[in-house]
């Protein structure tokens, strides 16, 4: 359970140690950098249920880090709650949250390629959850992240990506659609923004 009531986003300094110590030696070569782990966390801010904090950090850090002593240890993980925290009061606010990348695959980095990898991964965790209830709603509202991972090789998702404007626009839609998974997921089927928000696709 996360004791600490810091919902403040982290800054670039804060981003930067975080990175320095998931590119360090003491963490699998296999872990989720920034984008990635940001990915993850805006998924169990969405989850309809929640994950544990040791099941979660696994995946972050692909088995458990080699931390320099406890000190480090309790930093580290205070960081990743914090931003999960602030994921969690943005959607709670009813705000999109802003990702950490540009909303577009025409990107040589795959920076939102990576994110929506990371958001998929946490979607894994609790994937039977995520679908048991209106199964086609959710996977509607979760085609842009599903296409933007790139996990999916079916030839609709093939076809998107070839679209260029199709796929932007997808890709653009992505914030919102995150804050309608979340309410989707926590109040009643009438009251969700997508009754009323209007996508032109």
């Amino acid at each position: 359970m996360i004791h600490n009531v810091d919902k403040t986003p982290l800054d670039e300094s804060e981003i930067d140690e975080l990175e320095s110590f998931i590119f360090s030696p003491a963490v699998s070569e296999d872990s989720l950098d920034y984008l990635g782990l940001h990915g993850l966390l805006t998924a169990l801010a969405v989850s309809p249920v929640s994950v544990p904090e040791e099941e979660w950090l696994d995946v972050v850090f692909d088995g458990a880090p080699g931390y320099a002593d406890e000190a480090q240890q309790q930093r580290i993980q205070s960081l990743l709650n914090r931003e999960y925290l602030a994921l969690c009061d943005e959607l709670n606010n009813e705000e999109a949250p802003e990702l950490p990348c540009d909303l577009t695959l025409e990107d040589e980095e795959e920076s939102l390629t990576v994110w929506a990898q990371g958001f998929m991964e946490g979607v894994f965790l609790r994937e039977s959850e995520w679908f048991d209830h209106n199964e086609e709603q959710v996977a509607e509202m979760m085609l842009p992240i599903m296409m933007a991972s790139e996990l999916f090789d079916e030839p609709e998702f093939e076809a998107m990506r070839k679209d260029k404007k199709l796929c932007q626009q997808f890709c653009e839609e992505i914030p919102d659609l995150i804050t309608d998974l979340y309410l989707h997921f926590r109040l009643p089927e009438e009251k969700t923004v997508t009754k009323d928000r209007k996508k032109n696709r």
